[in-house]
């Protein structure tokens, strides 16, 4: 089982209010969607980043310690997949949310290769992304 996400011993538990999510997407309106069904449910600390890239030095910067990634699988230059294993090599090992639309095989290799870099995968979102389908996988961190 990943622990990754467990707390030391009296440190408060992961709460909706406590998630620091970072969102990976090159599409700027399912940015705006997903934050705002996030906000929606509770979830206050949300950085948005439009690439592959910008996403790797989001988490580079170490300025917030982010502990759900919801990312997009097809993204110019650096994919979903590519992400995953720069995230992984960036020492990121958090909770990870996978967005996309594409067909249900590509989304089953995407989970294999999240549960490989040994992230809590939570789960896969086909797009259009919907609050229940988020609430679900969000009420898994605790």
């Amino acid at each position: 089982m990943n622990t990754s996400l467990a707390k030391p011993p009296g440190a408060a538990p992961l709460t909706r209010s406590t998630i620091k999510a970072l969102l990976v997407d090159d599409d700027s309106f399912q940015l705006e969607m997903i934050s705002g069904i996030l906000e929606g449910l509770g979830v206050t600390e949300i950085t948005q980043a439009s690439s592959g890239e910008k996403g790797l030095q989001a988490i580079a910067s170490k300025q917030k310690n982010y502990n759900l990634l919801v990312i997009d699988l097809h993204m110019p230059g650096m994919d979903g997949f590519q992400f995953m294993e720069a995230a992984a090599k960036a020492g990121y090992s958090g909770a990870l949310i996978i967005v996309s639309g594409q067909s249900d095989d590509v989304m089953h290799a995407a989970s294999m290769v999240a549960k490989l870099r040994r992230f809590t995968l939570l789960g896969t979102v086909s797009k259009p992304v919907g609050r229940a389908a988020l609430s679900a996988l969000i009420a898994k961190l605790g």
